[in-house]
């Protein structure tokens, strides 16, 4: 407005120096907390490296005990010869001697014993340990005790037997197998024990040869077996310091050891797996191992729900086939100590200044903002079919009030085009009469207002493409704009609505009539087409059929109900049906037979049966018919007077009858090949006339003559005499180059048809059929 103060946008807005400083604030902070997360990484890499330094040597020294224990084991029974097959007497006194002094040494050592390649089995375990003195139990399996492996109470075979094991092969053993496959000294996997404790166990595990006849040959293996649990409580006896939690997973990325209360084992009793944990940090881990480069160590950071936890993962192998890796686990809240909370503290402070420079600029921003709102509001409201939402008057910002009123402006030429287009999507363009959406939301409306259903007419012009075709487009659409002049003067004088609701379609809804009036007004409507109707100055008789349907809450569902009424119409003599509920089902049952056809043709469900064709002369039969039969979902077979002739309408008789063709004559030449038939054997099959009007029926006939290699001469094409009544010269060649093939023609049904012999006169045909009913 003129002599209005205003401002220009870019000195109103002060965005620029707001964005600068909230950039200055949050790049600060995006830098202090780089720094602190390099910082962590950098201290947690050195704590962590000592801590997994510290943790592999010391498991070094811890399995350095049994695996020297066992190769002293075999080696003091090969040298001292304690191995007597079926008899361990001699070695039963060795264990006992030596077992006490090792496990006070080696309290990690829960049991040693020998396997013997003939099935005998000694072994003296840990039963109670009690400060420096243990209690032990021997476990047996020899001559002596017919082959059952025995456990006693105590160390010796005078006590009371406790458990047997039956059967029991040492040989069959995880602990025996791998020294049996390569006889060196080893660790076993991780397994469960098969006495009556049933404690997951891992062994130390060495071969023991004896030298016979110049050649050392294994005779059994010596094993020294470490409780897992063991594992867990040496972890807990490091010094880790700083809280830092360890983890032993072996390559299956199952759990062998952890520090701390926790157990290894799931509710079920086995190890706990890494990807199958309910712990985050523990699904992690196995993520982490798993893509872990061979021989390399890693360092990880993972955030949990209340801190990160910086991770160091370390293979750790030996030349004693052990495979696994220890996970060392710090917080950072632990590696860091009061930094984070000085840390925090700075977080805060900027935060703080920072939400007091947006609170400046918000208020700032506040004055140019709420034009802009209140105008996308307007939007949203236009968007929403309302075209009246108010703008702002005036605004001191000269960008602001330039956008208010090209809005307001482009508003008005809005809602005109709107207007526009609804008038073009509810009335028909050639006629003017209403649309198809139009017709519906006006009849709702009226439904709407009155308590009766009203009935509603859908007439469609019968043979509109002929009229086409022979006038000309043109033409058709004046006749339509006539026919429209002429229905819409009957229709307002019955208080009805008239709609074009498709090419040649006229949908009429009058509202106060009822079903009882229906077969007068229908007569009405009629009279309105008794008249010839001038085009092109030549006078023109239009038919009608007409559908009809009332008492329906929706006019979609009536137009729907009409629309199936007048498709029975076009088949019926007086061309007009009154919708029933039966007719919907038909035409529901029609497209689920359709989509079964399409299913059957997709997924070769068609069947060719054989009608035998009998010489009433001699009696004997001389070939067969084709007939295609079609079983529904449930096995039951469809009638072919109902899916042929869909199958024609629908286009599909073609892929049917190459279908059933092909499967008739390989099969009745897989029989003549066979001997099973004669020679001479006649086919007949059946085709549609559709497919011997196509113009490549002929060569793909031939075609499949040649692929199927069936004698031409003892094949005959059967043709329905109704259906040749179209005199189409594209048959009749057809017919005559079957002939040239060499095969024969048959009119099928002689009797339904003209039935004419000066007609079947023109027809290259070799026999006739004649229909049953003559």
């Amino acid at each position: 407005m003129p002599g209005l103060f205003t401002l220009s946008l870019k000195k109103a807005l002060i965005a620029p120096f707001i964005a600068v400083f909230l950039c200055s604030v949050g790049t600060i902070l995006w830098l202090q907390k780089q720094r602190y997360d390099d910082l962590a990484m950098e201290v947690g890499d050195r704590q962590l490296s000592s801590l997994t330094t510290n943790v592999v040597h010391s498991l070094d020294i811890y399995l350095d005990k049994p695996m020297t224990a066992v190769e002293t084991l075999a080696h003091a029974i090969e040298y001292h010869q304690l191995y007597t097959p079926n008899d361990t007497a001699k070695l039963e006194a060795y264990l006992r001697s030596s077992f006490a002094s090792l496990n006070v040494q080696s309290p990690q050592i829960d049991l040693m014993g020998f396997g013997g390649e003939q099935g005998e089995f000694l072994a003296l375990r840990v039963t109670k340990r009690d400060g420096e003195e243990s209690e032990f139990s021997l476990m047996v399996k020899d001559i002596g005790t017919e082959d059952t492996l025995n456990v006693y109470a105590s160390d010796t075979r005078e006590s009371k037997v406790v458990a047997t094991i039956s059967p029991y092969d040492p040989r069959e053993r995880p602990w025996y197998q791998p020294v049996r496959q390569q006889p060196d000294a080893t660790w076993s996997k991780v397994y469960t024990n098969a006495d009556e404790a049933q404690e997951i166990t891992i062994s130390a595990l060495s071969p023991v040869f004896q030298s016979l006849r110049g050649t050392r040959e294994l005779i059994g293996v010596a094993a020294i077996d470490v409780q897992i649990d063991t594992f867990s409580r040496f972890l807990n006896d490091l010094d880790t310091t700083h809280s830092a939690r360890v983890y032993v997973v072996d390559e299956h990325h199952e759990l062998i050891a952890q520090s701390g209360t926790g157990t290894i084992l799931d509710k079920s009793g086995h190890r706990r797996s890494l990807s199958n944990s309910e712990s985050p940090l523990l699904q992690f881990l196995s993520q982490s191992i798993h893509n872990l480069e061979p021989s390399a160590t890693q360092l990880l950071a993972f955030d949990d729900e209340s801190t990160t936890q910086y991770i160091m993962i370390s293979p750790y192998q030996s030349d004693k086939r052990l495979n696994w890796y220890v996970a060392v686990v710090i917080s950072a809240d632990d590696l860091m100590g009061n930094i984070p909370v000085v840390s925090n503290r700075m977080l805060w402070a900027g935060l703080i200044l920072g939400l007091l420079g947006l609170g400046m600029g918000i208020v700032v921003l506040n004055r140019l903002t709420v034009p802009l709102s209140e105008t996308a509001e307007a939007a949203k409201q236009i968007a929403n079919g309302s075209w009246d939402y108010p703008l702002p008057k005036r605004n001191r910002i000269s960008e602001i009030s330039q956008l208010l009123q090209s809005f307001s402006s482009m508003r008005s030429h809005l809602q005109a085009s709107f207007h526009a287009l609804r008038e073009q999507l509810t009335r028909d363009n050639l006629t003017k009469l209403y649309s198809r959406q139009g017709f519906i939301e006006t009849c709702d409306s009226l439904k709407a207002q009155q308590s009766s259903s009203g009935t509603m007419m859908l007439l469609g012009i019968n043979q509109f493409r002929d009229i086409n075709d022979s006038l000309g487009h043109h033409y058709g659409d004046v006749l339509l704009t006539i026919v429209a002049e002429r229905l819409k003067a009957w229709v307002l004088a019955e208080n009805g609505v008239l709609g074009r609701v498709a090419g040649d379609e006229f949908a009429i809804y009058l509202p106060s009539i009822t079903a009882e009036q229906q077969l007068c007004y229908q007569h009405r409507l009629r009279q309105v087409f008794s008249a010839p109707f001038v085009v092109a100055g030549e006078p023109l008789s239009v038919n009608i059929s007409i559908g009809i349907t009332s008492d329906c809450a929706k006019a979609d569902t009536c137009l729907r109900n009409a629309g199936i009424a007048l498709s029975h119409a076009k088949t019926e003599s007086n061309h007009v049906s009154i919708y029933t509920p039966v007719m919907a089902e038909q035409s529901k049952n029609k497209t689920r037979l359709l989509t079964y056809l399409r299913h059957a043709i997709d997924h070769d469900l068609f069947e060719v049966y054989f009608q035998p064709l009998v010489d009433i002369r001699s009696g004997q039969p001389f070939g067969a018919e084709a007939l295609l039969r079609l079983r529904n979902h449930q096995g039951q077979f469809i009638s072919p007077l109902d899916f042929i002739p869909l199958a024609e309408s629908s286009g599909l008789i073609k892929a049917i009858g190459q279908h059933m063709a092909t499967e008739a004559m390989q099969t009745v030449k897989t029989e003549i090949d066979k001997g099973a038939l004669p020679a001479n054997f006649q086919l007949h099959i059946n085709v549609s006339v559709l497919e011997l009007a196509d113009g490549d029926y002929v060569e793909q006939l031939s075609q499949l003559l040649e692929r199927t290699r069936f004698p031409v001469s003892q094949l005959t094409i059967e043709v329905t005499e109704s259906k040749l009544a179209d005199n189409d010269p594209v048959l009749l060649d057809n017919m005559s180059l079957i002939k040239s093939l060499g095969a024969s023609i048959a009119i099928d049904d002689f009797g339904t048809g003209y039935s004419s012999l000066a007609y079947l006169h023109k027809l290259p045909f070799d026999s006739l059929k004649i229909d049953k009913r003559l």
